[in-house]
């Protein structure tokens, strides 16, 4: 009688298909003492028997229409009660090197075969079942599994910083919190040939939002995409907790369109200074043409001007000289530093216990469930309530935080610092520092100083 081998195997780790030919070695073997003439074999190599997916080499097998299949084990062949039904209407007998044979041209064959693909199926169910649990466990514990992010890297079996990854993305989160734009940041590194995270060529905000809102960076492990615990203390970190907390706060925020293209900002206080007759936005207005004494016309200069009530309109640049002028001179103050310690450390550090005994508590309910204390629609019920709490908690933190500002422009070389910021950074730095009012004053007079009130935040 002619036949078939059948090997597969679920794994391939070092993809050189050692186990497919072993299984096939000793399938030959067993035909040749059955005396079975083996005319194809059919290897489906690194591919489940249990997701669903198609595997090639069985379904080219079924198309064959053989005599007789050999295989290792009646697994290896299938492991789904449906495959099992789709061997069975080929009416030919299975032969199996570790468990025998399966005859299913007879009632009693095909039972037998039916019950052992229940029984295998069930159990593929519960390694799926145990391995859900097993991730939820590793992920609460800190331990991170699976491909490494970009920043970091394995050596052996330890977990460090990727150098060059890391110190691209603390950039990127130090320009960010700034004040600029991903997009402008995106064309900086597409500009240093910075390699990108995935197989893209080039940066994109999109890409680089992703990259800076993962949890991972700060040393927070996420199951199906919720933080569920914290790695180890001496686990290497791109940035720490509080630097977390501050890119998501500024990158969720929905007034915020950096992932948007358009236009970067050209004006210092467009959208920032406020008219102080009713309130309104100021926004930037080009110079209007103007009837001079003698009957010819001008054009006057660029100016602010309320956007609601249009009837405040101060020069552009002469605004801009004294709001810059003004928080670049309180920067240089020796208690300049002072002005920027206004978080609230009692509130934050009540936020970040509470943050910690509500990661315990579901570190407790992953405990439970891979126990079997408790089922899986019980651990989702919890943990979306905890989860809830604890998104709550970690805005608490952002609220206790400080304003962030670079360290380099409080001091004597803030001017010069300043100066190198892009229209980005000092437009963010200038809405976490000052509210400015620009006052109504009546027209065809000198620029008034006093007409532009700014008031320090905090």
């Amino acid at each position: 009688m002619q036949a078939v081998i059948y090997t597969r195997v679920s794994l391939d780790r070092t993809g050189e298909a050692l186990a497919v030919v072993r299984q096939e070695q000793e399938c030959r073997a067993l035909a040749e003492r059955l005396g079975l003439d083996v005319v194809a074999v059919y290897s489906d190599n690194d591919i489940s028997a249990t997701n669903g997916k198609v595997r090639p080499s069985f379904e080219a097998m079924l198309a064959s229409q053989p005599q007789a299949i050999i295989a290792w084990h009646q697994d290896r062949l299938l492991r789904l009660t449906r495959d099992l039904e789709r061997v069975i209407t080929l009416n030919v007998p299975v032969y199996t090197v570790t468990a025998g044979t399966l005859d299913l041209t007879t009632p009693a064959g095909r039972a037998v075969a039916r019950t052992v693909a229940v029984w295998s199926q069930y159990e593929g169910e519960q390694k799926a079942t145990r391995q859900v649990a097993a991730n939820v466990q590793r992920a609460v514990n800190g331990v991170q599994s699976g491909r490494m992010g970009y920043g970091f890297r394995r050596e052996g079996t330890a977990v460090v910083l990727h150098p060059d990854e890391a110190t691209t993305i603390r950039a990127a989160v130090r320009r960010m919190l700034d004040g600029e734009s991903l997009r402008a940041i995106c064309k900086d590194l597409d500009a240093q040939q910075t390699p990108t995270p995935g197989r893209g060529a080039r940066w994109n905000s999109t890409t680089l939002k992703q990259l800076l809102l993962r949890p991972s960076l700060a040393g927070l492990t996420i199951h199906r995409g919720q933080v569920v615990g914290r790695a180890p203390a001496d686990s290497p970190r791109v940035i720490d907790e509080d630097t977390h907390e501050r890119i998501k706060a500024v990158l969720t925020d929905p007034s915020r369109r950096s992932g948007t293209p358009g236009r970067a900002p050209k004006y210092l206080l467009g959208g920032i200074a406020r008219c102080g007759r009713c309130g309104g936005g100021m926004a930037r207005a080009n110079g209007r043409m103007t009837t001079t004494k003698a009957g010819g016309s001008k054009r006057q200069p660029p100016s602010y001007v309320c956007s609601e009530c249009y009837r405040v309109r101060r020069k552009q640049d002469d605004v801009d000289a004294l709001v810059e002028g003004i928080v670049v001179g309180r920067l240089q103050m020796p208690d300049a530093a002072q002005l920027f310690a206004t978080g609230d450390p009692a509130a934050l550090q009540e936020a970040r216990d509470t943050i910690e005994a509500l990661d315990a508590r579901l570190s407790n309910a992953a405990d439970m469930f891979a126990t079997g204390d408790i089922d899986a629609a019980q651990l989702t019920r919890i943990t979306e309530r905890l989860r809830a709490d604890r998104a709550q908690a970690a805005a608490a933190v952002e609220a206790a935080l400080p304003p962030a500002v670079p360290a380099e422009l409080v001091g004597g070389a803030a001017a010069e610092v300043w100066a190198a910021l892009s229209m980005d950074s000092k437009r963010a730095l200038l809405n976490t520092l000052v509210a400015v009012t620009i006052l109504p004053a009546g027209s065809g007079k000198a620029f008034n100083p006093d007409t532009v009130r700014v008031t320090w935040n905090g």
